[in-house]
């Protein structure tokens, strides 16, 4: 690929330099794809697979764990003593033999291969540090998009016990490709490689990975016909590792077995990791091990409390009463990390948004232009989302945020020829100023309005085909709430968003925190829960007037953020996702956090009954 011009050179470097006679190639023609990613196997020798069902590389480590395995081996099919002679097969003139397993998976092969693709993913470098996470035998972080089918990616796996001693943690720098085949099957490659934003790090050695996944559909047989067939797929594994380092790789004699063989057993078992994930999503979770953890220490307090009372006897009532006021304000304080930002006691209370229409009026700014359907969003609790709390700064803790700030509206989703990057609330046939021209009307006529004193709106510029606009619209009911005058470190954190002059800092400041309340395995990967900055992430713009203040997010000015919703877009139907936006308070002044608005978004049809807007002229 770096030769055919498709990648930098300076970036991507084979491992090793291969010879023509490396893949029966003639005059020194570039080696093929498929013998660059596929081990090859000495020209003469015969192989076969064999199964790894026991030996002492499954006793002296963690096993394959109920994974079959398979070996490729060479043999000599003409007899000797009675038998056929057989050993590892030779790849490259390297003692390592290929591996191979195959699980089936409960789930349709689209689903098996976002999960293969997503699952273990670490998007920080200062995360990757410390990985593998809880119940993930391996990490992986995305080096370079090359592009929607290649990538390189850095893969490290756990550190392995081999007796006597334990190894160091192996890494890999990695080629990855993929496809999808007319059939409905996917086919994912891996090649080993250097790169130089990834040298190796300190405390891993860098070894040399090969592999093909594959992931196949069910078979259609005469008896499914008029049946709904099961979700099933079978995903099948074949990789072949050197390790590198101080590991022995040949066989050991009359054993038939390495050391070496348990990295790439180690390989295989991240079908299982797969397998888990998958299944685990088609469960309701229960955070066992969470609520355990916090009962324990509160059982460790409640004996300390016992053990520091000089009378337990009669104290004993006393000490009771202190653990459990103690134990109230201590649970969210104990909660895991994946809770930090939402709390599900509040997730089934919801706002249907259906406002009263006012006497005397035919259209409303709830009502006019026609919102996106109503069953398709509400408002939900804006309680349920855990922000900083007054003293963040020093303890890290987080807080139920109470009421949102401002009144949901109306939620848009629009179809448009091109972007409008002027936003919608300048937009004269859309809401806002159609409002306005109303409010013009009533004031003539000595009658009420119902367009609010301002109107914040959020705009998502949604990249696709057609081009779409998804727009939140929030009533600001109460102008001190935004222009510092009542005295509330909110107030005085949104009349500096919303009314100072610098957009800099309107970038580090405004923040999105999604979560998926109902949705499958693969969105909540690639959606996630983190609070993030959107100015750090995407192009943001802003237009405002007297009377409103729009916030525009071209989703489309990131590849990742892009990707995100394309993967979302084919699983809206079954998706029901809050969303808060909330100004990031850093010091005393600004803290404790508050949120703006909330929304959540149920079962979406992205393509039922939209409107569609004219650009403005």
């Amino acid at each position: 690929f770096a030769q055919e011009g498709r990648v930098p050179t300076d970036f991507l470097m084979p491992t090793r330099e291969r010879s023509p006679t490396d893949d029966g190639g003639k005059n020194g023609d570039v080696p093929s794809l498929a013998s660059t990613l596929l081990p090859q196997p000495h020209p003469e020798a015969w192989t076969r697979w064999t199964p790894l069902d026991s030996g002492w590389t499954t006793l002296l480590t963690s096993g394959s764990q109920g994974l079959r395995i398979f070996r490729e081996e060479s043999f000599d099919p003409r007899p000797t003593l009675g038998r056929a002679l057989s050993s590892p097969t030779i790849f490259f003139n390297r003692p390592c033999p290929a591996m191979k397993a195959h699980v089936v998976l409960n789930a349709r092969t689209v689903d098996a291969f976002m999960c293969f693709m997503s699952n273990a993913r670490i998007d920080s470098n200062e995360e990757f540090l410390n990985m593998p996470h809880s119940e993930q035998r391996a990490s992986f972080r995305i080096i370079e998009t090359l592009d929607p089918h290649m990538d390189i990616i850095n893969l490290a796996f756990r550190p392995l016990f081999l007796f006597p001693s334990w190894t160091a943690p192996r890494d890999y720098v990695l080629f990855r490709y993929w496809r999808c085949e007319p059939d409905g099957s996917y086919i994912i490659f891996y090649d080993s490689i250097q790169h130089r934003e990834c040298p190796p790090r300190p405390g891993f050695v860098r070894g040399e990975f090969h592999g093909v996944y594959t992931i196949a559909p069910r078979k259609t047989t005469s008896l499914d016909f008029g049946m709904d067939a099961p979700d099933e797929c079978l995903i099948t594994a074949v990789v072949h590792i050197e390790p590198r380092g101080w590991v022995p790789v040949n066989s050991m004699p009359l054993l038939n077995q390495a050391y070496g063989e348990t990295f790439g057993v180690a390989a295989l078992l991240q079908l299982l990791d797969v397998q888990d994930a998958l299944n685990h999503d088609r469960f309701v979770c229960v955070a066992v091990e969470s609520q355990s953890s916090i009962y324990r220490k509160r059982a460790k307090r409640f004996m300390a409390n016992l053990n520091n009372t000089s009378s337990p006897s009669a104290n004993a009532t006393q000490v009771i009463k202190q653990h459990q006021q103690h134990s109230t304000i201590s649970v969210a304080d104990e909660e895991p990390e994946e809770f930090l930002n939402y709390d599900f006691a509040y997730a089934s209370e919801q706002n249907i948004v259906v406002p009263k229409e006012p006497l005397g009026t035919e259209q409303t700014i709830h009502s006019h232009p026609r919102p996106m359907t109503r069953r398709f969003w509400s408002q939900p609790d804006a309680n349920s989302f855990r922000v900083r709390g007054k003293t963040y700064k020093d303890d890290s803790k987080k807080i139920n945020a109470g009421r949102s700030a401002f009144r949901l509206i109306a939620v848009d989703l629009v179809e448009v020829r091109t972007s409008i990057f002027s936003g919608m609330g300048s937009h004269p046939s859309e809401r806002v100023q159609q409002a306005l021209e109303r409010e013009k009307q009533a004031k003539a006529n000595g009658t009420k309005s119902d367009m609010p004193p301002y109107v914040v709106i959020v705009n998502l510029v949604l990249p696709g085909e057609p081009m779409m606009h998804m727009v939140f619209y929030y009533a600001v009911d109460d102008m001190s709430t935004i222009n510092g005058t009542d005295g509330t470190p909110f107030s005085k954190l949104a009349n500096e968003f919303f009314f100072g002059p610098s957009d800099e800092f309107r970038h580090k400041t405004f923040k999105l925190i999604p979560q998926i309340v109902d949705g499958n395995f693969i969105v909540r990967k690639a959606v996630g829960s983190k609070p993030a900055i959107m100015g750090k992430k995407l192009r943001q713009l802003y237009a405002r007037s007297d009377r409103h203040f729009e916030i525009v997010l071209d989703i489309s000015s990131s590849s990742v953020a892009a990707g995100v919703i394309r993967l979302c877009s084919g699983y809206t139907k079954e998706l029901v996702v809050d969303i808060a936006f909330v100004l990031e308070g850093n010091d005393a002044s600004t803290l404790p956090e508050k949120v703006l608005g909330c929304v959540r978004l149920k079962n979406v049809d992205m393509h039922f009954d939209n409107r569609f807007v004219e650009n403005p002229q």
